[in-house]
Protein backbone atom coordinates (compact mmCIF):
# COMPACT_ATOMS: atom_id res chain seq x y z
CA UNK A 1 0.00 0.00 0.00
CA UNK A 2 1.70 3.56 -0.92
CA UNK A 3 0.79 7.29 0.01
CA UNK A 4 0.68 9.45 -2.81
CA UNK A 5 1.37 13.16 -1.97
CA UNK A 6 1.14 13.76 -5.68
CA UNK A 7 -2.69 12.70 -5.63
CA UNK A 8 -3.50 14.18 -2.65
CA UNK A 9 -2.43 17.32 -4.91
CA UNK A 10 -4.18 16.53 -8.05
CA UNK A 11 -7.54 16.01 -6.23
CA UNK A 12 -10.23 18.05 -7.59
CA UNK A 13 -11.62 19.64 -4.62
CA UNK A 14 -8.10 21.07 -4.23
CA UNK A 15 -9.02 22.71 -7.23
CA UNK A 16 -11.85 23.40 -7.78
CA UNK A 17 -14.33 22.92 -4.51
CA UNK A 18 -14.78 20.77 -1.63
CA UNK A 19 -16.17 21.02 2.14
CA UNK A 20 -13.38 21.41 4.02
CA UNK A 21 -13.62 22.75 7.57
CA UNK A 22 -10.94 25.71 7.71
CA UNK A 23 -6.80 29.71 9.06
CA UNK A 24 9.99 53.09 9.04
CA UNK A 25 10.61 51.51 12.74
CA UNK A 26 13.17 54.56 13.06
CA UNK A 27 11.67 57.91 14.15
CA UNK A 28 9.10 55.48 15.40
CA UNK A 29 10.33 54.34 18.81
CA UNK A 30 11.23 58.09 19.91
CA UNK A 31 12.01 58.86 23.24
CA UNK A 32 9.88 58.88 26.26
CA UNK A 33 12.47 58.80 29.35
CA UNK A 34 12.25 61.10 32.19
CA UNK A 35 12.86 64.60 31.69
CA UNK A 36 12.09 64.06 27.94
CA UNK A 37 15.55 63.13 27.34
CA UNK A 38 16.02 62.70 23.22
CA UNK A 39 16.91 58.85 23.36
CA UNK A 40 19.98 58.27 21.38
CA UNK A 41 18.80 56.31 18.78
CA UNK A 42 16.21 58.86 17.55
CA UNK A 43 16.82 59.62 14.29
CA UNK A 44 19.39 56.98 13.31
CA UNK A 45 19.23 54.69 10.27
CA UNK A 46 18.90 51.10 10.62
CA UNK A 47 20.25 49.65 7.56
CA UNK A 48 19.10 46.31 6.63
CA UNK A 49 20.23 45.80 2.99
CA UNK A 50 17.97 43.34 2.16
CA UNK A 51 17.26 41.27 5.21
CA UNK A 52 13.86 41.88 6.40
CA UNK A 53 12.94 43.22 9.93
CA UNK A 54 11.64 41.37 12.28
CA UNK A 55 10.20 41.63 15.68
CA UNK A 56 10.71 39.07 18.16
CA UNK A 57 8.14 37.24 19.14
CA UNK A 58 6.35 37.31 22.36
CA UNK A 59 8.16 34.00 23.46
CA UNK A 60 11.73 35.56 22.31
CA UNK A 61 11.03 38.62 23.84
CA UNK A 62 10.63 36.90 27.51
CA UNK A 63 13.42 34.86 27.08
CA UNK A 64 15.65 37.38 26.13
CA UNK A 65 15.09 39.22 29.31
CA UNK A 66 15.14 36.79 31.61
CA UNK A 67 18.27 35.43 30.32
CA UNK A 68 19.27 39.55 30.04
CA UNK A 69 18.07 40.33 33.08
CA UNK A 70 17.43 37.38 35.06
CA UNK A 71 13.79 38.67 35.76
CA UNK A 72 11.25 36.69 36.28
CA UNK A 73 8.32 39.13 34.48
CA UNK A 74 6.94 38.06 31.22
CA UNK A 75 5.68 41.72 29.72
CA UNK A 76 5.64 40.04 26.34
CA UNK A 77 2.35 38.32 27.63
CA UNK A 78 0.81 41.83 27.45
CA UNK A 79 1.85 42.37 24.09
CA UNK A 80 -0.67 42.96 21.10
CA UNK A 81 -0.62 39.53 19.71
CA UNK A 82 0.59 39.27 16.23
CA UNK A 83 1.01 36.26 13.89
CA UNK A 84 1.92 34.98 10.39
CA UNK A 85 1.40 32.09 8.27
CA UNK A 86 3.72 29.24 9.64
CA UNK A 87 5.17 30.37 12.39
CA UNK A 88 5.44 33.48 14.75
CA UNK A 89 8.78 35.29 13.60
CA UNK A 90 7.57 34.65 9.86
CA UNK A 91 6.17 38.21 10.10
CA UNK A 92 7.75 41.28 9.02
CA UNK A 93 8.22 43.92 11.83
CA UNK A 94 7.12 46.94 10.49
CA UNK A 95 3.70 45.76 9.14
CA UNK A 96 2.73 44.93 13.12
CA UNK A 97 4.27 48.09 14.75
CA UNK A 98 1.34 49.77 16.35
CA UNK A 99 1.40 52.32 18.96
CA UNK A 100 0.08 49.99 21.22
CA UNK A 101 2.90 48.24 21.11
CA UNK A 102 5.24 50.40 20.74
CA UNK A 103 3.62 51.86 24.31
CA UNK A 104 4.18 48.58 25.60
CA UNK A 105 7.44 48.47 24.47
CA UNK A 106 8.69 51.41 26.72
CA UNK A 107 5.85 50.58 29.81
CA UNK A 108 8.07 46.71 30.10
CA UNK A 109 11.45 48.64 29.57
CA UNK A 110 10.55 51.11 32.18
CA UNK A 111 9.02 48.02 34.06
CA UNK A 112 12.42 45.54 33.50
CA UNK A 113 14.79 48.34 34.43
CA UNK A 114 13.46 49.13 37.64
CA UNK A 115 12.66 45.59 38.40
CA UNK A 116 16.95 44.73 37.48
CA UNK A 117 17.60 47.50 39.99
CA UNK A 118 15.60 46.59 43.01
CA UNK A 119 17.21 42.61 43.28
CA UNK A 120 21.08 42.86 44.45
CA UNK A 121 21.91 39.41 42.58
CA UNK A 122 20.39 41.16 39.29
CA UNK A 123 21.55 44.53 39.72
CA UNK A 124 25.51 42.89 40.55
CA UNK A 125 24.98 41.59 37.32
CA UNK A 126 25.21 44.52 35.59
CA UNK A 127 27.19 46.78 37.17
CA UNK A 128 30.51 44.87 36.85
CA UNK A 129 32.21 47.62 38.20
CA UNK A 130 30.84 50.58 40.91
CA UNK A 131 30.05 53.78 38.35
CA UNK A 132 30.60 56.21 41.78
CA UNK A 133 34.34 55.16 41.97
CA UNK A 134 36.62 57.61 39.83
CA UNK A 135 36.18 60.82 38.51
CA UNK A 136 35.44 59.96 34.98
CA UNK A 137 33.06 57.57 33.12
CA UNK A 138 35.48 54.41 32.95
CA UNK A 139 33.45 52.26 35.11
CA UNK A 140 29.83 53.74 33.05
CA UNK A 141 31.33 52.83 29.54
CA UNK A 142 32.42 49.39 30.74
CA UNK A 143 28.92 48.66 31.87
CA UNK A 144 26.97 50.12 28.98
CA UNK A 145 29.41 48.17 26.55
CA UNK A 146 29.08 44.89 28.34
CA UNK A 147 25.79 45.55 28.44
CA UNK A 148 24.67 46.59 24.85
CA UNK A 149 26.79 43.87 23.87
CA UNK A 150 24.43 41.55 24.60
CA UNK A 151 21.17 43.30 24.84
CA UNK A 152 22.13 44.65 20.99
CA UNK A 153 23.63 40.80 20.38
CA UNK A 154 26.73 42.63 18.95
CA UNK A 155 29.38 45.21 20.16
CA UNK A 156 28.33 48.67 20.71
CA UNK A 157 30.07 50.99 17.91
CA UNK A 158 32.26 53.60 18.95
CA UNK A 159 29.40 56.24 18.20
CA UNK A 160 26.79 54.36 20.10
CA UNK A 161 28.96 53.91 22.99
CA UNK A 162 29.89 57.85 22.66
CA UNK A 163 26.16 58.53 22.96
CA UNK A 164 24.88 56.35 25.58
CA UNK A 165 27.91 57.26 27.87
CA UNK A 166 27.28 61.03 26.87
CA UNK A 167 23.06 59.62 28.26
CA UNK A 168 24.77 58.62 31.36
CA UNK A 169 26.61 62.00 31.82
CA UNK A 170 23.50 63.83 31.05
CA UNK A 171 21.37 61.88 33.57
CA UNK A 172 23.48 62.96 36.21
CA UNK A 173 23.32 66.29 35.83
CA UNK A 174 20.18 67.57 34.12
CA UNK A 175 17.79 64.86 36.03
CA UNK A 176 20.36 65.09 39.01
CA UNK A 177 20.62 60.81 39.16
CA UNK A 178 22.89 58.91 41.17
CA UNK A 179 25.54 57.52 39.44
CA UNK A 180 23.50 53.99 39.24
CA UNK A 181 20.23 55.53 38.47
CA UNK A 182 22.09 57.09 35.91
CA UNK A 183 23.22 53.68 34.95
CA UNK A 184 19.61 52.21 35.05
CA UNK A 185 18.44 55.25 32.75
CA UNK A 186 20.39 54.05 30.34
CA UNK A 187 19.55 50.33 30.38
CA UNK A 188 16.06 51.58 30.10
CA UNK A 189 17.14 53.20 26.92
CA UNK A 190 18.95 50.45 25.69
CA UNK A 191 15.75 48.11 26.13
CA UNK A 192 13.88 50.31 24.04
CA UNK A 193 16.44 50.58 21.04
CA UNK A 194 15.38 49.05 17.76
CA UNK A 195 18.42 47.14 18.04
CA UNK A 196 17.56 45.64 21.19
CA UNK A 197 13.12 44.99 19.78
CA UNK A 198 14.32 43.93 16.09
CA UNK A 199 16.73 41.39 14.50
CA UNK A 200 18.72 43.48 12.63
CA UNK A 201 21.10 41.76 10.02
CA UNK A 202 23.47 43.78 8.10
CA UNK A 203 26.22 41.67 7.39
CA UNK A 204 30.49 42.69 7.76
CA UNK A 205 30.57 44.60 4.38
CA UNK A 206 28.65 43.81 1.23
CA UNK A 207 31.29 45.50 -0.60
CA UNK A 208 33.52 43.44 0.58
CA UNK A 209 31.81 40.06 1.54
CA UNK A 210 28.56 40.29 -0.54
CA UNK A 211 26.08 38.28 1.28
CA UNK A 212 28.13 37.54 3.85
CA UNK A 213 26.82 37.45 7.63
CA UNK A 214 29.16 38.69 11.02
CA UNK A 215 29.96 35.84 13.17
CA UNK A 216 27.38 38.36 16.14
CA UNK A 217 24.67 37.92 13.09
CA UNK A 218 25.46 33.89 12.73
CA UNK A 219 25.35 33.65 16.52
CA UNK A 220 22.16 35.16 16.89
CA UNK A 221 20.40 32.82 14.10
CA UNK A 222 21.49 30.25 16.59
CA UNK A 223 20.45 31.28 19.51
CA UNK A 224 16.93 32.09 18.69
CA UNK A 225 16.64 29.25 16.67
CA UNK A 226 17.57 26.89 19.29
CA UNK A 227 16.95 28.87 22.17
CA UNK A 228 14.72 31.37 21.24
CA UNK A 229 16.39 33.99 23.44
CA UNK A 230 20.23 35.76 23.25
CA UNK A 231 23.41 34.06 22.86
CA UNK A 232 25.79 32.89 25.77
CA UNK A 233 29.07 33.66 26.42
CA UNK A 234 30.41 30.76 24.84
CA UNK A 235 28.24 31.91 21.59
CA UNK A 236 29.80 35.71 22.32
CA UNK A 237 33.26 34.14 22.68
CA UNK A 238 32.60 32.13 19.37
CA UNK A 239 31.15 35.00 17.08
CA UNK A 240 34.10 36.91 18.28
CA UNK A 241 36.79 34.42 17.71
CA UNK A 242 35.28 34.34 13.65
CA UNK A 243 34.99 30.72 14.67
CA UNK A 244 31.37 30.14 13.74
CA UNK A 245 32.70 30.37 9.80
CA UNK A 246 33.40 26.75 9.33
CA UNK A 247 30.84 24.03 9.37
CA UNK A 248 32.27 22.21 12.01
CA UNK A 249 31.95 24.70 14.75
CA UNK A 250 28.45 24.80 13.53
CA UNK A 251 28.17 21.75 14.43
CA UNK A 252 29.45 21.87 17.40
CA UNK A 253 27.44 24.52 18.52
CA UNK A 254 24.24 22.87 17.39
CA UNK A 255 25.00 19.89 20.10
CA UNK A 256 26.21 22.04 22.97
CA UNK A 257 23.08 24.50 22.77
CA UNK A 258 20.56 21.11 22.30
CA UNK A 259 22.34 19.72 25.42
CA UNK A 260 21.22 22.64 27.68
CA UNK A 261 18.17 23.18 29.34
CA UNK A 262 16.80 26.45 26.87
CA UNK A 263 16.83 24.14 23.73
CA UNK A 264 13.29 23.30 26.06
CA UNK A 265 12.33 26.42 23.60
CA UNK A 266 13.05 24.59 20.60
CA UNK A 267 10.08 22.43 21.52
CA UNK A 268 7.82 24.36 22.56
CA UNK A 269 8.54 26.83 20.04
CA UNK A 270 9.57 25.16 16.89
CA UNK A 271 7.32 21.71 17.40
CA UNK A 272 4.53 23.59 19.53
CA UNK A 273 3.81 25.72 16.25
CA UNK A 274 4.28 22.99 13.30
CA UNK A 275 2.24 20.36 15.05
CA UNK A 276 0.27 22.70 17.24
CA UNK A 277 0.94 21.44 20.39
CA UNK A 278 1.73 25.00 21.78
CA UNK A 279 -2.36 24.97 22.31
CA UNK A 280 -2.74 22.40 24.42
CA UNK A 281 -2.62 24.57 27.54
CA UNK A 282 -5.98 26.21 26.24
CA UNK A 283 -7.25 23.47 24.89
CA UNK A 284 -10.54 22.01 26.98
CA UNK A 285 -12.55 18.77 27.24
CA UNK A 286 -15.99 18.67 27.68
CA UNK A 287 -15.50 17.31 31.43
CA UNK A 288 -19.26 15.84 32.11
CA UNK A 289 -18.60 13.60 29.19
CA UNK A 290 -14.83 12.92 29.68
CA UNK A 291 -14.50 12.88 34.07
CA UNK A 292 -11.12 12.00 33.88
CA UNK A 293 -9.99 15.32 32.35
CA UNK A 294 -8.33 17.95 34.56
CA UNK A 295 -5.46 20.49 34.00
CA UNK A 296 -2.99 17.81 35.75
CA UNK A 297 -3.94 15.52 32.46
CA UNK A 298 -3.61 18.03 30.09
CA UNK A 299 -0.22 19.14 31.47
CA UNK A 300 0.81 15.05 31.43
CA UNK A 301 0.22 14.93 28.11
CA UNK A 302 2.39 17.85 27.13
CA UNK A 303 4.98 16.66 29.11
CA UNK A 304 4.59 13.75 27.15
CA UNK A 305 4.88 15.02 23.56
CA UNK A 306 7.73 17.62 24.55
CA UNK A 307 9.51 14.28 25.62
CA UNK A 308 8.48 12.28 22.19
CA UNK A 309 9.78 15.36 20.27
CA UNK A 310 12.92 15.07 22.10
CA UNK A 311 13.52 11.55 21.83
CA UNK A 312 13.83 12.35 18.08
CA UNK A 313 16.02 15.93 18.98
CA UNK A 314 18.57 14.72 21.75
CA UNK A 315 17.57 11.08 22.45
CA UNK A 316 19.14 9.89 18.64
CA UNK A 317 16.20 8.09 17.64
CA UNK A 318 15.94 8.62 13.50
CA UNK A 319 12.59 10.58 12.10
CA UNK A 320 11.76 7.71 10.15
CA UNK A 321 10.61 6.30 13.32
CA UNK A 322 8.21 8.67 14.12
CA UNK A 323 5.11 7.27 13.22
CA UNK A 324 6.17 4.15 14.80
CA UNK A 325 8.11 4.85 17.91
CA UNK A 326 6.70 3.57 21.18
CA UNK A 327 5.16 6.45 23.65
CA UNK A 328 7.16 7.97 26.86
CA UNK A 329 6.05 6.65 30.12
CA UNK A 330 3.27 8.97 32.27
CA UNK A 331 2.06 7.94 35.45
CA UNK A 332 -1.39 10.34 34.85
CA UNK A 333 -2.01 9.03 31.38
CA UNK A 334 -1.71 5.60 32.34
CA UNK A 335 -6.07 5.64 32.53
CA UNK A 336 -5.84 6.45 28.73
CA UNK A 337 -3.88 3.27 27.70
CA UNK A 338 -5.67 1.30 30.25
CA UNK A 339 -7.62 -0.85 27.58
CA UNK A 340 -5.39 -0.75 24.77
CA UNK A 341 -5.34 -4.06 22.96
CA UNK A 342 -1.66 -5.33 22.02
CA UNK A 343 -0.24 -3.08 18.87
CA UNK A 344 -3.11 -0.91 18.98
CA UNK A 345 -1.09 2.21 19.85
CA UNK A 346 2.14 3.66 18.16
CA UNK A 347 4.21 7.05 17.18
CA UNK A 348 2.81 9.75 16.90
CA UNK A 349 -0.39 10.08 15.20
CA UNK A 350 -2.12 7.85 18.70
CA UNK A 351 -0.28 10.38 21.11
CA UNK A 352 -3.27 11.68 23.70
CA UNK A 353 -1.83 15.47 22.82
CA UNK A 354 -2.37 14.70 19.11
CA UNK A 355 -5.78 13.02 19.48
CA UNK A 356 -7.04 15.51 22.03
CA UNK A 357 -6.18 18.96 19.83
CA UNK A 358 -7.66 17.20 16.59
CA UNK A 359 -10.73 16.75 18.43
CA UNK A 360 -14.21 18.78 20.10
CA UNK A 361 -14.42 19.29 23.40
CA UNK A 362 -17.22 17.01 22.80
CA UNK A 363 -16.63 14.43 20.14
CA UNK A 364 -14.18 13.54 17.53
CA UNK A 365 -13.34 15.10 14.40
CA UNK A 366 -12.15 12.82 12.08
CA UNK A 367 -11.71 15.63 9.34
CA UNK A 368 -9.86 17.87 11.53
CA UNK A 369 -7.41 14.84 12.21
CA UNK A 370 -7.04 13.75 8.82
CA UNK A 371 -6.33 17.95 7.70
CA UNK A 372 -3.57 18.00 10.49
CA UNK A 373 -1.91 15.19 9.45
CA UNK A 374 -1.93 16.14 5.56
CA UNK A 375 -1.18 19.59 5.81
CA UNK A 376 1.77 19.18 9.30
CA UNK A 377 2.75 16.34 8.50
CA UNK A 378 2.98 15.94 4.59
CA UNK A 379 2.74 19.61 4.24
CA UNK A 380 -0.42 19.12 1.26
CA UNK A 381 -2.01 22.60 1.44
CA UNK A 382 -5.40 22.38 2.04
CA UNK A 383 -7.57 25.56 1.25
CA UNK A 384 -11.08 26.07 2.18
CA UNK A 385 -13.49 26.01 -0.94
CA UNK A 386 -14.76 29.92 -1.61
CA UNK A 387 -18.43 30.33 -1.79
CA UNK A 388 -19.48 26.79 -0.34
CA UNK A 389 -22.06 26.25 2.94
CA UNK A 390 -20.35 24.30 4.74
CA UNK A 391 -22.75 22.49 7.22
CA UNK A 392 -21.89 21.13 10.96
CA UNK A 393 -22.44 17.32 10.72
CA UNK A 394 -25.39 16.89 12.72
CA UNK A 395 -27.37 20.18 10.54
CA UNK A 396 -25.96 18.40 7.44
CA UNK A 397 -28.48 15.68 7.76
CA UNK A 398 -31.39 17.66 9.70
CA UNK A 399 -30.88 16.12 13.19
CA UNK A 400 -30.62 18.36 16.23
CA UNK A 401 -28.88 17.39 19.64
CA UNK A 402 -24.88 16.17 19.88
CA UNK A 403 -23.50 13.89 17.32
CA UNK A 404 -22.91 10.41 18.90
CA UNK A 405 -21.64 8.36 15.42
CA UNK A 406 -19.62 10.34 13.92
CA UNK A 407 -18.77 7.95 11.02
CA UNK A 408 -22.73 7.98 10.25
CA UNK A 409 -23.13 11.81 10.00
CA UNK A 410 -19.97 11.86 7.92
CA UNK A 411 -21.57 9.82 5.24
CA UNK A 412 -24.44 12.56 5.12
CA UNK A 413 -21.88 14.66 4.40
CA UNK A 414 -20.66 12.63 1.53
CA UNK A 415 -23.80 12.63 0.15
CA UNK A 416 -23.68 16.25 -0.81
CA UNK A 417 -21.53 16.35 -4.20
CA UNK A 418 -19.75 19.02 -3.23
CA UNK A 419 -18.44 17.70 -0.22
CA UNK A 420 -17.94 14.00 -1.51
CA UNK A 421 -14.10 14.86 -3.23
CA UNK A 422 -12.61 16.38 -0.09
CA UNK A 423 -14.46 13.04 2.43
CA UNK A 424 -13.35 10.48 0.23
CA UNK A 425 -9.42 11.57 0.92
CA UNK A 426 -10.13 12.78 4.49
CA UNK A 427 -12.42 10.33 5.92
CA UNK A 428 -10.35 6.89 5.65
CA UNK A 429 -7.47 8.66 7.12
CA UNK A 430 -9.77 10.42 10.05
CA UNK A 431 -12.18 7.27 10.67
CA UNK A 432 -8.83 5.17 10.81
CA UNK A 433 -8.59 6.80 14.45
CA UNK A 434 -12.01 6.69 15.67
CA UNK A 435 -10.98 4.31 18.29
CA UNK A 436 -9.91 6.80 20.36
CA UNK A 437 -11.76 9.06 21.66
CA UNK A 438 -11.61 13.19 21.92
CA UNK A 439 -8.86 12.96 25.21
CA UNK A 440 -6.97 9.99 23.64
CA UNK A 441 -8.58 7.19 25.20
CA UNK A 442 -9.00 3.45 23.58
CA UNK A 443 -12.61 3.02 23.18
CA UNK A 444 -14.87 0.14 21.00
CA UNK A 445 -18.47 1.84 20.82
CA UNK A 446 -19.79 5.63 20.99
CA UNK A 447 -21.46 6.76 23.96
CA UNK A 448 -25.05 5.63 22.61
CA UNK A 449 -23.86 1.74 21.92
CA UNK A 450 -22.53 2.01 18.05
CA UNK A 451 -19.65 0.10 17.82
CA UNK A 452 -16.82 1.94 16.45
CA UNK A 453 -15.64 1.29 12.74
CA UNK A 454 -12.84 2.25 12.09
CA UNK A 455 -12.02 0.65 8.82
CA UNK A 456 -11.42 1.90 5.41
CA UNK A 457 -9.72 1.81 2.16
CA UNK A 458 -6.90 3.88 1.23
CA UNK A 459 -5.04 3.73 -2.28
CA UNK A 460 -6.99 0.36 -2.82
CA UNK A 461 -5.96 -1.28 0.15
CA UNK A 462 -8.34 -2.24 3.10
CA UNK A 463 -7.26 -1.71 6.70
CA UNK A 464 -8.67 -2.51 10.52
CA UNK A 465 -7.74 1.09 11.72
CA UNK A 466 -4.54 2.86 12.05
CA UNK A 467 -1.63 0.46 13.06
CA UNK A 468 -3.06 -0.62 9.05
CA UNK A 469 -2.67 2.61 7.40
CA UNK A 470 0.34 3.69 9.43
CA UNK A 471 2.54 1.77 6.72
CA UNK A 472 1.85 3.90 3.75
CA UNK A 473 1.74 6.92 5.95
CA UNK A 474 5.55 5.54 6.81
CA UNK A 475 6.34 5.50 3.23
CA UNK A 476 4.80 8.98 2.06
CA UNK A 477 6.99 10.41 5.00
CA UNK A 478 10.10 8.55 4.00
CA UNK A 479 11.68 11.76 1.68
CA UNK A 480 11.13 14.15 4.81
CA UNK A 481 10.96 16.94 2.69
CA UNK A 482 7.73 18.36 4.96
CA UNK A 483 10.18 18.11 7.58
CA UNK A 484 12.57 19.84 6.43
CA UNK A 485 10.99 22.69 4.68
CA UNK A 486 9.39 23.57 7.95
CA UNK A 487 12.63 23.59 9.92
CA UNK A 488 14.00 25.70 7.74
CA UNK A 489 10.68 28.30 7.45
CA UNK A 490 11.56 28.46 11.44
CA UNK A 491 15.61 28.87 11.26
CA UNK A 492 15.26 31.84 8.07
CA UNK A 493 12.47 33.04 9.49
CA UNK A 494 10.70 33.16 6.17
CA UNK A 495 7.94 31.18 4.08
CA UNK A 496 9.94 29.46 1.59
CA UNK A 497 9.62 30.82 -2.03
CA UNK A 498 9.90 29.11 -4.98
CA UNK A 499 14.02 29.76 -5.33
CA UNK A 500 14.40 27.33 -2.01
CA UNK A 501 12.40 24.36 -3.33
CA UNK A 502 15.39 22.74 -4.76
CA UNK A 503 17.56 23.75 -1.77
CA UNK A 504 15.06 21.99 0.73
CA UNK A 505 14.74 18.94 -1.37
CA UNK A 506 18.86 19.07 -1.42
CA UNK A 507 19.06 19.18 2.82
CA UNK A 508 16.20 16.45 2.60
CA UNK A 509 18.18 14.03 0.46
CA UNK A 510 21.09 14.40 2.64
CA UNK A 511 19.76 14.66 6.16
CA UNK A 512 17.72 11.09 4.84
CA UNK A 513 15.26 10.65 7.82
CA UNK A 514 17.87 11.13 10.29
CA UNK A 515 17.32 13.09 13.70
CA UNK A 516 16.44 16.60 14.02
CA UNK A 517 19.32 17.05 15.29
CA UNK A 518 20.76 16.16 12.20
CA UNK A 519 18.80 18.08 10.24
CA UNK A 520 19.35 21.26 12.13
CA UNK A 521 23.06 20.36 11.39
CA UNK A 522 22.12 20.32 7.63
CA UNK A 523 20.09 23.47 7.40
CA UNK A 524 22.66 25.99 9.62
CA UNK A 525 25.44 25.05 7.58
CA UNK A 526 23.57 25.38 4.52
CA UNK A 527 23.96 28.67 2.58
CA UNK A 528 19.94 30.49 3.32
CA UNK A 529 21.14 30.29 6.98
CA UNK A 530 24.83 31.35 6.54
CA UNK A 531 24.07 34.75 4.05
CA UNK A 532 22.05 37.53 4.13
CA UNK A 533 18.80 37.31 2.03
CA UNK A 534 19.66 38.83 -1.42
CA UNK A 535 18.31 42.38 -1.72
CA UNK A 536 15.84 42.79 -4.76
CA UNK A 537 15.41 46.62 -4.79
CA UNK A 538 16.63 47.99 -8.01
Amino acid sequence: MTFRRDRVFASPWLAAGGCLLGISCTGILGSQDDGGQDDPEQGASVATDGMPLHHMTASEYNNTVAHLLGTRQRPADGFPAFGAKGFDANVSALSNLSQVLVQGYYDAAKTLAADAFSNEAQRAAILVCDPAEGADDGCAREIIERFGLRAFRRPLEAAELDRYAAQYADAQTTLEMSPVEAVQHVVRTLLTSPNFLLRIEVGPDSKRSPGALNGHEIASRLSYLLWSSLPDEALFDAAEGDELATEDELRQQVDRMLDDPKSAAFFQNFFGQWLGTRTLPSHNADATRFPSWNDEVKGAMLDQVNAYFASFTTGGRPWSEFLTAPHPESRLLEPLYANDPEGAREGFLTLPAFLTLSSRADRTSPTSRAKTILEQLFCVPLVPPANVDIPELGAAGGDEGPVENVRQELEKHRASPDCASCHDVLDPIGLSLEIFDPIGAYRTAYPNGDPIDATGVYEGVAFEDISGLVPALVEAARPGTCPTEQLFSYAVRRRPSGGDRTRIKEIAARWDGGTIADLVKRVVTSEAFRLRAKDKSP
